[in-house]
This record gives structure tokens, sequence and C-alpha cells, in this order.
């Protein structure tokens, strides 16, 4: 009898969770708009710092090619809302303690490979210290950004049980969107990033 009954408390447990995953990843897409939009930002400043020390680098300033950072910026953070809420957002830590552990998995499984095939042949060289270190940094503060967003919006959701319809809204609405851009960066790595990684190993090696 008892094992019947914990067996249907399992049972409900798991019907509770996979209910939820779309409200999760609802409310990550909302933080991801708002991330994304601080991140696109702050690669325009990375990039404007670059191009001050070494300015044969500079691409030139346009609201356009910023407009493009924001765009491209929303799009990477909800590709990383979906990982993020699949591996972290159940954790107990704090949001800043999961921030810090997914930006560190972002700078390992993205960062090093995007450092390694050298996009645009601008990381390697005198400029490789700079670039390296701001577009390190960037992986963190993308990562924190997104998880005190997704915190905020999470308490916030949970205030009100008319909150929650929104959440799901949001999944509907960006849940292919980003689906396609997580995608497209699988699909980056293997058909642009390795082939450049092993061919500037080759040349080094």
């Amino acid at each position: 009898m008892n094992g019947q009954l914990n067996n249907e408390i399992a049972k409900e447990t798991s019907t509770n969770r996979w209910a939820r995953f779309p409200r999760n990843l609802g409310i990550s897409f909302m933080a991801a708009v708002f991330s994304g939009i601080i991140i696109g930002l702050l690669l325009r400043l990375v990039m404007g710092i670059i191009a001050i020390f070494f300015p044969h680098l500079s691409s030139g300033f346009t609201l356009s090619g910023t407009l493009l950072l924001v765009i491209l910026g929303i799009a990477v953070t909800l590709a990383n809302s979906i990982i993020y809420t699949v591996i972290f957002q159940k954790s107990g830590k704090t949001w800043v303690s999961k921030g810090i552990y997914f930006g560190l998995l972002s700078l390992v499984i993205y960062g090093t490979p995007l450092f390694l095939s050298n996009p645009n042949n601008e990381l390697f060289g005198p400029q490789a210290p700079l670039g390296v270190s701001l577009f390190s940094a960037m992986f963190f503060i993308g990562a924190l950004t997104l998880v005190y967003f997704i915190d905020t919006i999470t308490k916030w959701v949970d205030q009100s049980n008319g909150r929650t319809k929104l959440t799901y809204v949001c999944f509907a609405i960006l849940v292919i969107p980003a689906c396609v851009m997580l995608i497209n960066i699988i699909a980056e790595f293997f058909y642009e990033m390795l082939p450049k990684i092993i061919t500037n190993l080759s040349q080094v090696l």
C-alpha cells in the first residue's frame, strides 16, 4: 500500500516538474531578452576599448552595427538560457554562485573554442591579452546578468498566479527562435570553429 502511494506521489511530482518546465523556460526567455540587450551594448563597449588600443582593428561605430550586436546578444542569450534552465535553475545555490558556475561553463565549452578559432584573425597577435581578457569577462558578466534577471523575474511571477500565463506566452513565442539559435551555435562549432581550430593548431605545431 505504501509502495503504491509512493509511486503515485513520484508520478505526480514528475508530472508537475514537466508541467513547470515551459514556465521556467518562459521566465528564462524573458530574462534573456533583458540580459541580451545589456550584453549587446557591452559587446560594443568591448570592441570600442580594443579599437582604442589597436585602431587597425576598428570597424567604425554605426547605429546599425550596434543594433546588430544587440540582436545577436539577445539571440545568443536565448540559446544559453535553455542550457541554464536545464542544468542550473533548480539548484539551491544563490544566483551569484549559479551565475559564476554558468559563466565558467560557458567560457569552457564556447569561449575556449571561440578564442582558438581566432574569428576574423583578431584574437591572435599583440591584441590577444586584452581581447581574450575582455571577452572572457563578458562570459561571466553575461551569465551573472542572465541569472540575476531569471531570479528577479521568478520572484515577480511567484507573487501572482496571473503572471504565470505570461511565462507560457513567452515560451510559445520564443521557444522556436531559442532552439534554432542553439542548434546554429552547435552547428557553427562543428562546421566553422572546429576546422579553424585544427588549421590554427596545425600552423602552430
